[in-house]
């Protein structure tokens, strides 16, 4: 069957496809004549091209989404927060996974720029903000996600975690259980992460205890995971903090295979919550992603011309991976 045309349904209707749209479109159309419109456009069950209005419109109603890994719990909370908003206000999502490369972040917001889209939200890398700025600059609102944008032009907005205070929420529960020597890994030199560790390190001075370059171990991927728990264990540490969400199950089953135990040899602490932190007992520090989606999905729904910043708190999410805190911060396992 061929799609009906707005043409069809003017003709049904017994009026022009001017007046067809005007009705669609909540114009001004006499009551009698807009009755005849809806009973057609329902008749012929008529499905307005979307893509047309857009091009009439100048931008259409889809927002755009650029996520740099999918694989981490983070962002699969994140994208249902905007997906409601988005819903609430009749947009529809358009997602695309950069898989951590700069030429694809740069090559997926070319796209969503192309296609005109509502919105555009990005979790993507500094490498790929001049992209951004120009789309902000031409109108259309961004919101980067994860991490703060310094001297935002208009229209270009930020929801990010203070990952500093995130970095001291590790190393305090990890020292009122007892930890005193804490190994940190990294997936590389990416604001967040470079913001939890500074946390962890201020965080454990406090307590009088140090974390030295030693101590941070970097993993490109997850099949670098054996090679830097192992690295990190000739150190003796009593505790591993993984400051990457996504390589969470990787290191903690590559401390498995290293024969010890969490957390009667070592305890362990991630970011971000997920389906199995509870089961496995893991601790977290969780980051309000759906309450971030929500609030970016919003901005581009508002569209502020002035740049705003929003900073979410963490939240520790203690449970058995490392040891019980007690009061005097003596171990408890």
């Amino acid at each position: 069957m061929k799609r009906t045309t707005i043409g069809a349904v003017a003709a049904a209707a017994g009026v022009s496809s001017a007046t067809v749209s005007r009705v669609l479109n909540g114009g001004p159309v006499n009551e009698a004549t807009a009755a005849r419109v809806r009973e057609a456009v329902d008749r012929l069950q008529y499905t307005p091209n979307a893509l047309t209005k857009s091009i009439f419109a100048g931008r259409s109603q889809t927002i755009g989404v650029v996520i740099d890994d999918l694989r981490s719990p983070f962002y699969l909370d994140l994208m249902r927060g905007i997906d409601e908003v988005a819903d609430a206000n009749g947009s529809l999502v358009m997602f695309a996974n950069t898989f951590r490369h700069d030429g694809r972040e740069a090559m997926q917001i070319q796209s969503m720029d192309e296609q005109r889209v509502r919105g555009l939200i990005v979790t993507s890398a500094a490498s790929a903000d001049d992209r951004t700025y120009r789309m902000a600059a031409g109108g259309t609102p961004c919101v980067v996600v994860a991490r703060t944008v310094q001297d935002p032009p208009p229209r270009l907005h930020s929801v990010a975690l203070d990952n500093i205070a995130a970095g001291r929420l590790m190393a305090e529960h990890l020292v009122s259980c007892g930890r005193r020597s804490v190994g940190v890994i990294t997936s590389g030199p990416r604001p967040s992460q470079l913001g939890r560790t500074e946390g962890l390190r201020r965080g454990l001075a406090e307590a009088g205890l140090a974390l030295t370059a030693d101590d941070i171990v970097t993993v490109d991927g997850d099949d670098g995971a054996e090679d830097a728990v192992a690295t990190l264990l000739q150190r003796r540490p009593d505790a591993v903090a993984c400051v990457a969400g996504r390589r969470t199950v990787a290191i903690h089953a590559a401390l498995l295979s290293q024969g010890v135990t969490i957390p009667d040899d070592i305890g362990f602490i991630t970011m971000d919550d997920f389906a199995w932190a509870s089961a496995l007992g893991i601790s977290v520090v969780a980051q309000p992603a759906h309450l971030m989606g929500q609030r970016a999905a919003e901005f581009v729904v508002e569209n502020p011309a002035q740049p705003r910043t929003v900073v979410f708190e963490p939240t520790l999410v203690a449970r058995t991976s490392c040891g019980e805190a007690t009061d005097d911060g003596a171990a408890s396992r």
